[in-house]
């Protein structure tokens, strides 16, 4: 039970980035990453000073999401909220590329974007939604992203059904074991997340994080 937990703290990142969260209810769910002893949180730009505030001295990566869920923001803006994030104590910064570039063939701008974020000094996940994506694109995606040096890997975006076990072996397969594949969607039961980590993923996000520590209180 406890090699379980233990594994489980740093494997799964707690995703808190509801804009309707009352201040107590914030609150709680800070309480509930010092419980469990959560070492990684995915959270937007709003929220990187409370958490500061409510952690205190608790230490945690704090991972801001950057032109989620839309991919709408133009590179000169991305590069002052990211500069505000380090600014409000973010360790990470995970990231939605404008996918359109790679529609419209160009390529060079795509890598530029993903080049600018880079820049940030901060280690950079990108996030990609392979049901959204026409397979071409996705395969260029993955391919420019590595090539530019990123490690980080989030395949989901909590919009869409969650991944399937055959889609999972492909990544896999693409990307490779030496770099970090995080898989968020529909991920609800403790069941889930095994699964994924028994088929080789190295990370999960989910904002059930509080159910499936509760699961694993009674596993």
């Amino acid at each position: 039970m406890a090699n379980i937990e233990y594994e489980l703290n740093e494997k799964i990142h707690a995703i808190i980035i509801n804009p309707y969260l009352s201040w107590d209810n914030f609150c709680a769910n800070c309480d509930l990453v010092k419980k469990y002893n959560i070492k990684n949180i995915s959270t937007s730009l709003n929220y990187l000073a409370d958490f500061r505030k409510c952690l205190g001295n608790y230490s945690a990566n704090i991972n801001s999401l950057i032109s989620y869920p839309l991919a709408d923001l133009p590179v000169s803006i991305i590069t002052e909220l990211i500069c505000y994030a380090k600014d409000k104590g973010a360790t990470g910064i995970e990231y939605i590329p404008n996918f359109i570039n790679l529609s419209k063939k160009n390529l060079e701008t795509f890598a530029a974007e993903i080049e600018q974020v880079n820049l940030s000094g901060l280690p950079v996940t990108i996030i990609i939604n392979k049901s959204k994506l026409e397979e071409e694109i996705f395969y260029s995606a993955i391919e420019i992203s590595l090539e530019l040096g990123i490690k980080n890997f989030q395949f989901g975006d909590g919009f869409g059904p969650a991944i399937s076990s055959n889609e999972v072996a492909e990544i896999l397969n693409i990307i490779g074991s030496q770099n970090q594949i995080k898989i968020v969607g529909g991920i609800t039961k403790l069941t889930q997340v095994i699964d994924l980590f028994d088929a080789g993923i190295k990370l999960v996000g989910t904002s059930n994080f509080c159910e499936i520590f509760q699961e694993v209180k009674v596993f």
